[in-house]
């Protein structure tokens, strides 16, 4: 088991490895939503969620992650970010013991932008800006504690009367041999390309992502802490680290509160979660900086 563990890690590394090499293309990606975390307790976490998504939000973090549940469940997310960008996302997962498979929707628009020909203090029209992904994701367990999982995309965008499509993968391991209650886990997203957006294809963002999780075997003062952390390093920007923590009182009410460092706009998250049997609802607060407003998410869960 540890030497598949080895060979896991070392896979990701060479992958890990592919994406930092490109760092001289930095800025030079397209398709900037997928940049975008998805789900309230992910981002009240401060998106320090690769080794805790355990639903299919997986199909978005990481999609080895639907092995950390047996139940079927369905999600969605809406989200209001900073300016006028908002978007929804929507996943459901079908669980079993020793698999998972889940499928996607994720739409982001952009509305009011300005189009101008040349500097002006009007302008001549305003258009928008529409984004799509559509996929399929599919985990299984290479052994006991070693599990891996991939996600296929469908990725379309609009901007003004241009659009293009194409088509990415993202390949995800998770690991819980080292204690019961401690997960690692890591991600390289948006490997693929796009079509022709007016005279050159748009670069995806790709992003490798690698974190742990650790959930205290014992509630202190009644309480049920949950702690994690991300490497996080986008091919055209700089590395990140998110550090985040869930408190879970009377196995109902959770409190988040989550750190991001390498941001320019952007450091604290907040978020609250009430959850009751098979229904969990979620919200978050991410405050920006530069007065370009906040961002808030709204979400919801629930199994069957």
């Amino acid at each position: 088991m540890r030497n598949q563990f080895r060979i896991a890690v070392i896979c990701w590394v060479i992958a890990f490895s592919a994406v930092y090499a490109g760092s001289e293309n930095e800025g030079k990606t397209g398709l900037s939503f997928l940049k975008i975390g998805v789900g309230a307790r992910a981002t009240g976490m401060g998106e320090a969620y690769t080794a805790v998504t355990n639903d299919a939000f997986s199909t978005y973090w990481n999609p080895a992650g639907l092995l950390a549940s047996s139940q079927s469940n369905v999600v969605f997310m809406h989200n209001e970010w900073m300016l006028d960008v908002n978007g929804e996302f929507g996943a459901v997962q079908f669980g079993g013991k020793k698999s998972g498979f889940a499928f996607h929707g994720y739409n982001v628009n952009i509305g009011d932008i300005a189009v101008r020909t040349s500097p002006s203090s009007e302008p001549l029209a305003t258009t928008s800006a529409h984004y799509l992904s559509l996929g399929a994701s599919y985990a299984r367990y290479l052994g006991e504690n070693l599990g891996v999982g991939f996600t296929v995309k469908y990725l379309f965008e609009k901007i003004f009367v241009n659009s293009a499509a194409g088509y990415a993968l993202d390949l995800g391991f998770r690991y819980q041999g080292l204690s019961p209650n401690v997960v690692i886990a890591g991600v390289i997203q948006n490997l693929g390309s796009m079509n022709t957006f007016q005279n050159e294809s748009t670069k995806l963002p790709k992003i490798a992502r690698v974190g742990a999780a650790y959930h205290f075997p014992q509630p202190l003062g009644g309480v049920e802490l949950r702690i994690a952390g991300d490497l996080v390093k986008p091919l055209d920007e700089n590395t990140r680290f998110h550090l985040g923590g869930e408190g879970i009182l009377w196995n109902q009410i959770a409190l988040r509160l989550g750190y991001a460092l390498g941001y320019e706009n952007r450091s604290l998250s907040f978020g609250v979660g009430f959850r009751k049997s098979f229904i969990q609802l979620d919200y978050s607060f991410t405050p920006f900086d530069n007065d370009l407003g906040n961002g808030q998410r709204f979400s919801a869960y629930l199994s069957f």
